[in-house]
C-alpha cells in the first residue's frame, strides 16, 4: 500500500471521534486496509561513527540525533542530521557531547550538551540550537530572574517559530524551572508565566508553541489546561503532544497501558500496548493527524521484559503491529508519516539509526 492510501485510510479511523457514529464495517475495513500496510526500513549512515540514532524530525522525512564517533574513552557524542538521506555532524556547542532533542519544520535543531566530571560529582548540563550552521549554547536566567545557583539547562523542544522551550535546575538537581529562549531575542531566557513551580518541567512542545508539562497539564500562553483521567488509571505521565493531542502511558487496573488524550482532553486506553521505563527504549510518539507508535504487550508479541515490540495506533485506535517486534525500536512519527528510531545490537552495543516508510 502506497503512504498516500494509507494515510486515506487512516484519515477514515481518524474521524470517528467522540460525538460522531461510524459503522462497524467501515471502521473494520478501514482498520484492515491500514493494517496490510509493511513498514520498509532503511539504514541512515553517519559516516565513520559507530553508533547513531533518530531522535527527531522536521516532520517532512528529514532526521536528527547524535552519532559517536568512536569507542575511544572518553569519547563523546556529537548532534547529527540526516537530511535527505544524508548524513551531516553537526559538531557540539563546546567540549561536552550533544545530543539532539527537537527539530522544527525548518530544520532548526534544539538539544542538550551533557557531560560528568568524574570523581568531581559535577555535572555539565547545557541547552543548545542551531543557528547559522553552527550549535550556539543558551543563556541562563538573570540574578534578577531566579536566585543565584542555577548551573543546569535542557532543552525540551522548539517551536515553528524557533523558540527553544527547556529547564534549568541547580547543580544537585533541585530548583527545576521551566523557561523560554525567544528566537526574537537571541541571547536571552524568559521563565513561563503561568507555569507551576515545585518541580514541574516541560515534556514536550507543540508546533504552535503549546507546551506539555510533568503535571499532566498542557501551558499554553500562560492558561493551564489539565489532561483528563479514567476510573482504574493511575500514574499517568504524558510523553509528546502534536496538534493538541498528546499521548503517554499509566497503569489501567493494574496493566502497563500506553494512554491517548484527544483534543478535547478526553483520556483513552491504547489497546495492546505497553510499556518498559527501565531500559531507556523508545515509549510513545504522536504526529499531527494522530499517527502514533509505542510498544505492544506481551499478547501482540511485546516483549515486556526486553521493552521491545511496537505497533501503530490512529487516534486510539489499533492498526498494526511495527516492522521486525525484536529489532525495530521507532523513536519519533513525523507528520509525513514516516518514522525514524535505531536499531540495536547487543553484541557491539551498538545502535543503528533507521528511517521506516509505509508501503
Amino acid at each position: 500500500m502506497k503512504l498516500r492510501s494509507l494515510g486515506c485510510a487512516l484519515l477514515a479511523v481518524g474521524l470517528l471521534g467522540s460525538g460522531q457514529v461510524a459503522s462497524a464495517a467501515a471502521t473494520e475495513a478501514a482498520t484492515t486496509a491500514a493494517a496490510a500496510c509493511t513498514w520498509k526500513p532503511t539504514a541512515l549512515g553517519a559516516g565513520t561513527a559507530v553508533s547513531a540514532k533518530v531522535t527527531a524530525t522536521d516532520d517532512k522525512g528529514n532526521f536528527a540525533g547524535w552519532a559517536l564517533p568512536t569507542d575511544q574513552f572518553g569519547d563523546t557524542v556529537r548532534a547529527a542530521s540526516w537530511t535527505n538521506g544524508t548524513y551531516a555532524d553537526l559538531g557540539t556547542p563546546g567540549y561536552n557531547g550533544a545530543a539532539v532533542t527537537a527539530e522544527n519544520r525548518s530544520g532548526t535543531v534544539a538539544g542538550t550538551a551533557y557531560s560528568t566530571i568524574f570523581g568531581a560529582g559535577f555535572i555539565y548540563e547545557k541547552a543548545f540550537k542551531s543557528s547559522g550552521g553552527t550549535l550556539v549554547a543558551l543563556p541562563f536566567p538573570t540574578a534578577s530572574q531566579l536566585p543565584a545557583g542555577y548551573t543546569r539547562s535542557a532543552a525540551v523542544g522548539i517551536t515553528d517559530s524557533g523558540d527553544v522551550i527547556g529547564v534549568v535546575r541547580k547543580q544537585d538537581g533541585t530548583g527545576l524551572t521551566a523557561v523560554r529562549w525567544p528566537a526574537a531575542q537571541p541571547g536571552t531566557v524568559t521563565l513561563l508565566t503561568g507555569a507551576p513551580s515545585s518541580g514541574i518541567g516541560p515534556v514536550a512542545v507543540d508546533t504552535d508553541g503549546a507546551i506539555l508539562l510533568n503535571s499532566s497539564d498542557i501551558w499554553r500562553d500562560g492558561t493551564l489546561t489539565h489532561l483528563g483521567t479514567l476510573p482504574g488509571l493511575k500514574y499517568a505521565w504524558p510523553d509528546d503532544i502534536k496538534n493538541g493531542r498528546v499521548v503517554g502511558y499509566g497503569v489501567y487496573n493494574g496493566k502497563n497501558v500506553g494512554v491517548y488524550w484527544d483534543q478535547q482532553h478526553a483520556a483513552h486506553i491504547l489497546p495492546k500496548s505497553s510499556y518498559n521505563l527501565s531500559n531507556g527504549n523508545p515509549q510513545f510518539s504522536i504526529n499531527a493527524s494522530g499517527l502514533i507508535t509505542g510498544r505492544v504487550d506481551e499478547a501482540n508479541g511485546g516483549n515486556d521484559l526486553a521493552g521491545t515490540g511496537y505497533g501503530v495506533w490512529n487516534q486510539g485506535t489499533f492498526v498494526s503491529k511495527f516492522g521486525d517486534l525484536k529489532a525495530d525500536l521507532p523513536v519519533v512519527v513525523g507528520d509525513d508519516g514516516t518514522v525514524g528510531g535505531y536499531r540495536y545490537d547487543s553484541t557491539t552495543r551498538h545502535s543503528t539509526a533507521y528511517l521506516w516508510r509505509c508501503s
